[in-house]
């Protein structure tokens, strides 16, 4: 019997991982060694480097968001620009405003109000399929001006309700998926997307939108003048749950048994608390002082404030929650580095030098409605290739805001078609948002079927923000 020497397979020492993590940095590297375009100090030319390079490093996913944008945080403090120009993101209440509203999420979650009125609304409502999804789709809407991440509010609070539904008629992603999982399960992406458009703490990059279009637009946006822009986005939302009924029809149309598990589960939640009173209460002092804001002058950060000293004095939550929270923090990091990243570009003229350079290669003579058009397929297509809406809005907002500085295109009107379309096409994709893949992942709905829904929708949007919103902001003044 011959002895037989078993030899190692070398392993390949560049990992998957490691490679997304390498690209980025070579990419930004190159701009250390490109010589900066006429116009642009190489100081500029650096940092546009380490922020593309943190972009890509977002898209292609080699590390969590918060990581890499602590990464090019990191490398443009050390090599480019003082730490202190780019630490300013942190101190930007645009910032802080975001993320005070992921914590006064913890107390919709944690007092269970989001359930109860979400089992109240299905025991109102949800006679059938369709009930059910208008029921789930103004839940999450409810929800949207509080609670700014995707996945936390249709993931984390909608979604289960929705999973409650499925186990009563019985419809699992082995069995029986079109009897109704298939179609409520898209239904809630398309519909969480559309309702986060609508506030301006609906979605966290909605504030990066804001911010980008005031450094290079010069426009200020409160939050009751971006949902008052809005309104014909909500005709949108209300909408969308028909559509997908249409497209994809559950195989189940009356779901009285539905209403009867709703009414089990209230009973068992037994009376409102002290606590959902308070958090109701509080939600309501909220948006009455976000939508009076222009008037009042109240800041919108103070009232995000305000809200969580609310929930912390009353007991709703507690530190303990807070600290715990990962989203919190991973928010704080990512979109403060990002903001902080964009006002060191500004400072040192990077957005006015593209604005210039536009300029020179665009024809002349475009019209105001084809500049409309322009501006929202340039909003709409390429998220096709970006599986993340944070790198996405990053990435595409600064190039479109000084596309509409070079045109010349009534500002107001224009930043909202961007702003809004940018969310919206989060729909064209299964991983247009974080929550697209947690919804994609539970096997209900095929991705050529998710895609041509999402088509119909986004295609839904854009028409009707060119006509009837174009019109509207007109009346309303904004143009």
């Amino acid at each position: 019997m011959s002895n037989t020497v078993k030899v190692p397979i070398a392993q390949n020492p560049l990992s998957g991982r490691t490679i997304k993590i390498l690209i980025p940095i070579l990419f930004a590297a190159l701009f250390f060694v490109i010589p900066a375009p006429k116009g642009l100090e190489m100081q500029a030319w650096r940092l546009f480097g380490i922020f593309v390079g943190t972009i890509l490093m977002l898209m292609l996913q080699g590390l969590p968001e918060a990581s890499a944008i602590f990464v090019g945080v990191s490398a443009a403090g050390l090599i480019v620009v003082p730490i202190k120009d780019v630490l300013v993101g942190y101190t930007d209440t645009t910032v802080w405003l975001i993320v005070a509203a992921v914590m006064m999420s913890l107390g919709f979650k944690k007092s269970g109000l989001a359930k109860r009125v979400g089992l109240i609304l299905i025991r109102a409502f949800g006679k059938s399929s369709l009930g059910l999804g208008y029921v789930l789709g103004v839940t999450d809407l409810m929800l949207a001006p509080v609670i700014p991440a995707a996945p936390a509010r249709g993931g984390g609070l909608v979604y289960p309700l929705a999973q409650g539904i499925f186990e009563v008629v019985g419809s699992k992603p082995t069995e029986h998926p079109r009897r109704l999982g298939a179609y409520l399960t898209v239904m809630l992406y398309m519909t969480d997307m559309v309702a986060g458009s609508l506030f301006m703490t609906g979605m966290g990059p909605n504030l990066l939108s804001i911010k980008f279009a005031s450094q290079i637009l010069g426009v200020k946006i409160s939050w009751g003048l971006w949902t008052l822009a809005a309104v014909p986005g909500f005709l949108v939302l209300m909408l969308v749950p028909y559509i997908v009924y249409k497209m994809y029809p559950p195989e189940l149309t009356s779901v009285e048994e539905v209403r009867d598990m709703a009414r089990d589960q209230l009973k068992t939640l037994g009376s409102v608390s002290i606590r959902e009173i308070i958090v109701g209460l509080t939600f309501l002092l909220s948006l009455v002082l976000w939508a009076t804001s222009g008037t009042t002058k109240i800041d919108t950060t103070i009232v995000a404030f305000l809200g969580v000293t609310i929930m912390l004095l009353s007991d709703v939550i507690q530190w303990k929650d807070i600290a715990d929270s990962k989203e919190t923090w991973g928010i704080l990091i990512w979109f403060g580095g990002i903001i902080g990243l964009s006002s060191a570009l500004d400072k040192l003229g990077f957005f006015k030098w593209l604005t210039i350079v536009m300029k020179g290669v665009l024809p002349h003579g475009i019209g105001t409605f084809t500049t409309f058009v322009i501006i929202a397929l340039l909003a709409v297509i390429p998220h096709y290739v970006f599986p993340s809406l944070v790198g996405y809005v990053t990435t595409l907002a600064p190039v479109i805001f000084s596309f509409v500085a070079v045109t010349g295109a009534p500002k107001y009107p224009a930043t909202f078609l961007v702003a809004f379309l940018m969310v919206i096409s989060s729909t064209l994709t299964h991983y247009g948002n974080g929550l697209g893949p947690l919804l994609m992942g539970t096997g209900y709905v095929e991705k050529a079927t998710w895609w041509k829904i999402g088509f119909t929708v986004t295609l839904l949007a854009t028409v009707i923000y060119l006509t009837i919103g174009l019109a509207y902001w007109k009346v309303i003044g904004l143009w």
